[in-house]
Parts: structure tokens; sequence; C-alpha cells
């Protein structure tokens, strides 16, 4: 962290948004509604994270089975890459979606809304003087230089910009270890007529895999098996093969499980050819350019939202939206913790039409004056994190924390200043989001 540097200005906005994921598109495109030049930087070379760089096979619980909970951004971005798939009816709890189409649709609405785009601009550090941030150090292929503004939005996923700025967060179990990671694969050539006849007959990828397993006779010891899901008639995509024991924020053991994720992808898909119906042809066609990540920092906030919180259906006066995507916490690498992954996910699943609330105070970062967090790493403990952490909650947390730091910004530039009743109503009336 510094209290200034002397490098070229690369670029200034009135919302500086870290992080083009689901989190950061939402951001992005609901802080710039609101008339604030906005810019988004991404580390990769396209937009929506673990939604398209990762190869994540589903939309998962964009609603809570009664109605759409996260509100347009997300539910129209969805809509909209399924319809260039020829799909006109989009599911709301599981609906998979090409990750090129999901690509277009996000460059397309984020240019539409007058978003600055700039991919392939890593985020290195912050500037921040006093209690508020002046700018965020990066690296662009000129060398490193900054960009300044008068709100950010940390939506990295990693909080890296809330912990470049020195504000406190947590990680993983008591003893740090975090949810282990998974590259994802993308299989093509796949018989989808033979392999939907043998599921319905109970030989799915899944109970092949799992019968296996409690035999001692599957390829690795893996006892949580997500499994594999198709999006259009030759091909799919496999969320299958946890890195154990990997700290994604340890560059070394980071880079380790992308090699180890290439060797178990190629594990996995000789599982599938020798195994599964309609994959005897299959190819295996691309591992994931980005690690499937489900856990790192949690930054810490002015609130912190708890596993008791979605317990008890919570509601609160400042709540930004609610979500109902069960506590899923995958294991570390412990095998009989391992068994009991989808038995907690499964005891934990709300009744349809069942939600809880997540608080604006959740997104305020701590000790920093001009600085708000969407996505994964909001402000809360490991069981409401495991819930929060998908595609849509990411979409929700995102889009509020930029709407906001438009607020924010249009005034003195302090989140905490923010009108909440007024930032509930652009939600509500302009997004859509589902606030009783």
């Amino acid at each position: 962290m510094f209290e200034s540097l002397d490098v070229p200005v690369f670029c200034d906005a009135d919302v500086v948004i870290a992080g083009a994921g689901p989190a950061g598109i939402g951001a992005a495109i609901a802080s710039a509604m609101q008339g604030r030049k906005t810019v988004l930087l991404e580390q990769t070379g396209s937009a929506g994270g673990m939604s398209t760089n990762s190869l994540i096979p589903i939309i998962l619980h964009q609603g809570d089975g009664k109605r759409v909970v996260v509100g347009n951004i997300c539910h129209s971005i969805v809509r909209d890459a399924c319809a260039e798939m020829g799909i006109h009816e989009v599911h709301p709890l599981w609906q998979p979606v090409d990750t090129e189409a999901l690509k277009r649709v996000c460059d397309r609405r984020l240019l539409e809304a007058g978003v600055k785009v700039f991919y392939m601009i890593r985020i290195a550090d912050a500037i921040r003087r006093g209690n508020r941030i002046e700018a965020l150090l990066v690296a662009t292929s000129s060398g490193l230089q900054k960009v300044t503004g008068r709100v950010f939005v940390d939506c990295t996923g990693d909080g890296s910009v809330a912990a470049f700025a020195g504000v406190p967060f947590d990680k993983g179990d008591g003893d740090g270890n975090t949810m282990s990671p998974t590259l994802c694969a993308q299989y093509t050539n796949v018989d989808m007529a033979r392999y939907r006849e043998a599921k319905a007959r109970g030989r799915s990828d899944r109970a092949i895999w799992m019968e296996m397993a409690e035999k001692g006779v599957s390829p690795v010891a893996e006892f949580h098996f997500p499994g594999f899901w198709e999006y259009s008639e030759k091909s799919g995509r496999a969320n299958v093969g946890h890195l154990y024991g990997t700290d994604t924020l340890d560059d070394e053991q980071l880079t380790r499980a992308y090699i180890e994720g290439r060797k178990l992808a190629l594990v996995y898909h000789n599982f599938y050819r020798e195994h599964v119906p309609g994959f005897e042809n299959s190819e295996l066609s691309q591992t994931a350019a980005l690690m499937g990540v489900r856990e790192s920092r949690r930054v810490r906030g002015d609130y912190q939202l708890s596993g008791e919180d979605y317990r008890r259906r919570a509601s609160f006066p400042d709540e930004i939206g609610r979500f109902n995507y069960p506590i899923d916490i995958h294991s570390s690498g412990d095998v009989a913790r391992q068994k009991e992954v989808e038995k907690e996910l499964a005891a934990t699943m709300y009744k349809w039409g069942e939600n809880y609330g997540v608080p604006y105070r959740a997104l305020v970062a701590q000790e920093v004056e001009n600085l708000l967090v969407g996505g994964r790493c909001i402000s809360c403990d490991r069981e409401a994190q495991s819930s929060i952490r998908v595609i849509p909650g990411c979409f929700l947390t995102g889009q509020a924390a930029g709407a906001a730091a438009a607020m924010s910004a249009a005034g003195n530039g302090a989140v905490r200043s923010v009108d909440v009743e007024k930032l509930r109503a652009f939600l509500r009336d302009e997004l859509e989001v589902y606030l009783p």
C-alpha cells in the first residue's frame, strides 16, 4: 500500500471497479445507469469471470422457485445468452449457458451502458492516503500506471483492492484452510441422446462415479462429484475434480494447481470415455483459462453476514437484495468431509419461496471511506459465503455496490453517507431486485 507514487495516470473516473466477473459487470452497469463516469478493469481478455473464463457449467439460483430475486441485470444477460443458443425459456435455478455467447452478451451490455472497459489490466496495489483510496496501481502493456477515482468497488473475488488498501479480512476456516478449487473442462462430440437415456435409467456419470468410489476403484479418491452439464447437442462442461490443499492466494500453489488440474482433467475424461454411455467418442476440447476459485479472502465490513442469518431467513432494514442458494462448503481435502458436503447442502436447502436478506453494511469495507465490495469476498462468515458466492449472488451484491458507489460519487464520496432508502428504491424500481 502506497500513500503516493509518481507514475502516469492511465485513466480517471467517478467510479472505478476492479474485476469484470458477475459482480463487476453488475456494479459497472448499475453505476453507469446513473450517469457516473465508470471504469471497469479486468485482468483477463473478457468479462464474465467464473461464468466464462472458468467454464462454470451452470448459472445457479437466479430465483427462489417462485420468483426471480436477483434482478434484471443478471436475468437479462442470461436470457440474451440463452437466446443466442436457441433457448427461449430460462431455468431460474439451473441454467447451462454457452460461455462464448455469454462473453459476447457481456461485452455488448457493458458498452451499451456506457461503461469504459479495459481488459488485460491487473491490479498491482492501492494508493491510499488517510482513510481514502486515491488510486489503484495497475500493470498495463506500457508498464505500471495508476487509475484515479472518487469511489472504488472491489469485485476481484479475492478482495485484492481491500487487502492492498490495508482493510482487514478473514480467510477460510479457523486454520486458514479454504475450499478446494476446480479447473473445469469442456467435452465435445458427446452422444447426448445416449447419455440422456442412461441417466433416465439411473446410470448417470455421477451415479457411476459414486458407485466406483464407494468400492474404492474410482480413478481418484473423490466423494464430491458435481458432474457434467450439456449446453448443446454435442457439447457440455464438467465441474469435476477438486484440487485439494490449494491456497489460491499463494502463487506457487496456484501454479501447481493449474498444472495438476490439467492432468486431472484428462483422468476424468478417460473415466467418462470408458464408463459413461455417450462419451465413448468424446473429446476433451479445453480446460478453463481461469481456476474456479470458491473461496479466498472475506473482507471485513460494517456487518458480517452469517450462517445464522441464513438459517433464520434474516431480514435487514438496509438489505439490498435477497438470496436463497444453500450452504455449500466444499472440502479442503479431508475424505470424511468430502462425504458430508452434499448431505449438508441438501439439509440447508430452502423450500420454494424462502430467501434471506443481504444488508448494505456487508458491502462497506472497514477503515476506508470510499471503498465498497461486491461478489464472493463481501463481509460474511464461511457458511454465508458458501451461499452468496455463486454467480447470481455475485450479480446481486455487485450491482448494489455499483449503484451505491455512483450515488456516493455524486455526493461527498463517502459510502457510509449513501441514502439507503434511495439505494433500495433504485434497486427495486430500476433493476427489479426483489425487495419485499
